[in-house]
């Protein structure tokens, strides 16, 4: 009696689809040349918190390149993060930990992936629920430029926002001791994300703000026992960062030899200058055709108008996630926005920063697909036609500049963060309608 064969199941498809981006990725960034990019960087912090030495001290990680100080915009404790893979380098060698950092990368990568789908999953339908895959690609596909810009050089933004992420999941659980845990790592090794303390604040996650205020504490005091309890690498990089986000002219060269511009930065406050100061001619040069002439405003009527920008966007966030408190899709929304807030008021915000838009674009897409809204429609075809696409695998090295001079990857950060708050407030007041048709019905 003959059986029927075993059908390959769709499941099995995706699966394997995931197997060969994650392969891909991990080959590429393990194919680096082993002289020169972030991964030796972050390796050498590593060892040296390791083994209680200098981390600023001067690195050459290019031999064609000048000596500078090793990381300086990171704090000591950033060496936490990088120290076992930096012990998998001595007793393994350097493939093997760049092998293991691209391998840490991936999975934070798809740690996202299932936290999202785990905290969307109590307001999907079905029919949503059985295409997430199409979702979680769609958004990668939207995302491909970042993901490939960090993947490569090495960087820890993708698990930052894993950490981020696996906090605010926790926190909607109930783990809260645990996502403080979480958040207090994100923290310590890229303060950037300091910003999601008042929104957990705000959504009423104190026993989280609690744990992450305590963990933060325990690996500082880990890192400076580490240091031999020396205080001057510390002060050293809280000098350097206050210089740094107290500069009233962004286009002068920082202190404490902090990264001078490059118009890859597409913080805000670079942005505001441009095209409201006048950008001096030694930058506008490195343009291949040109920079239009922005509004000529001094540097000190910048400084105001950026910390203005940054106040109102600062304040909108806080806002909504006070609002958001009694919806977790609103919460959502607003977690997301706060990711895309971080990006505008960090001082320096590269591209490969940029996948901290990994869940705001999941939830446009989203917004895109399941109600079918316009808006979230022409929002991503034309981030992803104008801010995705145009990068420099694509378009040149020279376009590429040229996009970074016109600051459309941050015009496209604040179109996504504004259009997250909109989303987070309606959340809210369909939350807040529901529960007032319930009360009125029982």
């Amino acid at each position: 009696m003959g059986t029927d064969a075993p059908r390959w199941s769709p499941q099995r498809t995706w699966m394997l689809l995931w197997i060969v981006v994650a392969v891909a990725l991990a080959v590429r960034a393990c194919n680096r040349p082993e002289k020169r990019g972030v991964i030796l960087d972050n390796l050498e912090f590593g060892r040296r918190l390791m083994h209680g030495e200098d981390v600023y001290g001067p690195w050459k990680s290019d031999p064609d390149a000048p000596l500078r100080p090793l990381q300086a915009p990171y704090p000591p404790s950033f060496g936490l993060l990088t120290a076992p893979f930096a012990l998998i380098d001595e007793v393994a060698g350097l493939p093997a930990a760049r092998c293991a950092w691209a391998l840490l990368q991936i999975a934070c990568l798809f740690a996202c992936g299932l936290v999202l789908r785990a905290l969307l999953a109590t307001r999907a339908a079905p029919e949503e629920r059985a295409r997430w895959q199409w979702t979680w690609l769609a958004t990668f596909v939207l995302l491909t430029r970042f993901v490939l810009r960090d993947t490569h050089g090495g960087g820890g933004n993708l698990i930052n926002v894993a950490l981020v992420l696996l906090a605010f999941g926790d926190a909607e659980n109930g783990r809260e001791r645990r996502a403080g845990c979480w958040l207090a790592i994100s923290l310590v090794t890229k303060p950037t994300m300091v910003w999601l303390l008042p929104v957990f604040a705000l959504f009423g996650r104190w026993r989280t703000v609690a744990a992450t205020v305590v963990g933060g504490a325990l690996l500082v005091l880990a890192t400076f026992a580490l240091q031999r309890f020396e205080l001057a690498p510390w002060w050293r990089w809280l000098q350097g960062s206050w210089a740094l986000a107290a500069q009233a002219d962004p286009w002068l060269i920082p202190a404490y030899d902090f990264p001078p511009f490059e118009w890859m930065n597409q913080a805000l406050r670079f942005a505001v200058a441009r095209w409201c100061g006048e950008v001096p001619a030694e930058f506008a040069k490195r343009v291949p055709w040109g920079v239009a002439s922005g509004l000529g405003l001094s540097a000190a009527a910048v400084a105001w108008l950026v910390r203005a920008a940054s106040a109102v966007l600062l304040l909108a966030v806080l806002a909504a996630a006070r609002r958001a408190r009694g919806d977790r899709l609103a919460r959502a929304w607003v977690v997301a926005a706060a990711l895309v807030l971080t990006l505008l008021l960090s001082p320096i915000t590269w591209k490969a920063h940029h996948v901290a838009l990994l869940p705001v674009l999941l939830l446009v897409w989203r917004d895109a697909v399941v109600p079918r809204a316009r808006g979230a429609r022409w929002l991503l075809a034309i981030w992803f036609v104008v801010v995705s696409l145009p990068g420099q695998e694509v378009a040149g090295k020279d376009a590429d500049e040229w996009f970074n001079s016109l600051y459309v990857v941050t015009i496209g950060d604040i179109a996504l963060l504004v259009y997250a708050l909109a989303r987070a407030r309606s959340a809210a007041h369909e939350h807040r309608d529901a529960a007032v048709v319930g009360s009125a019905a029982q």
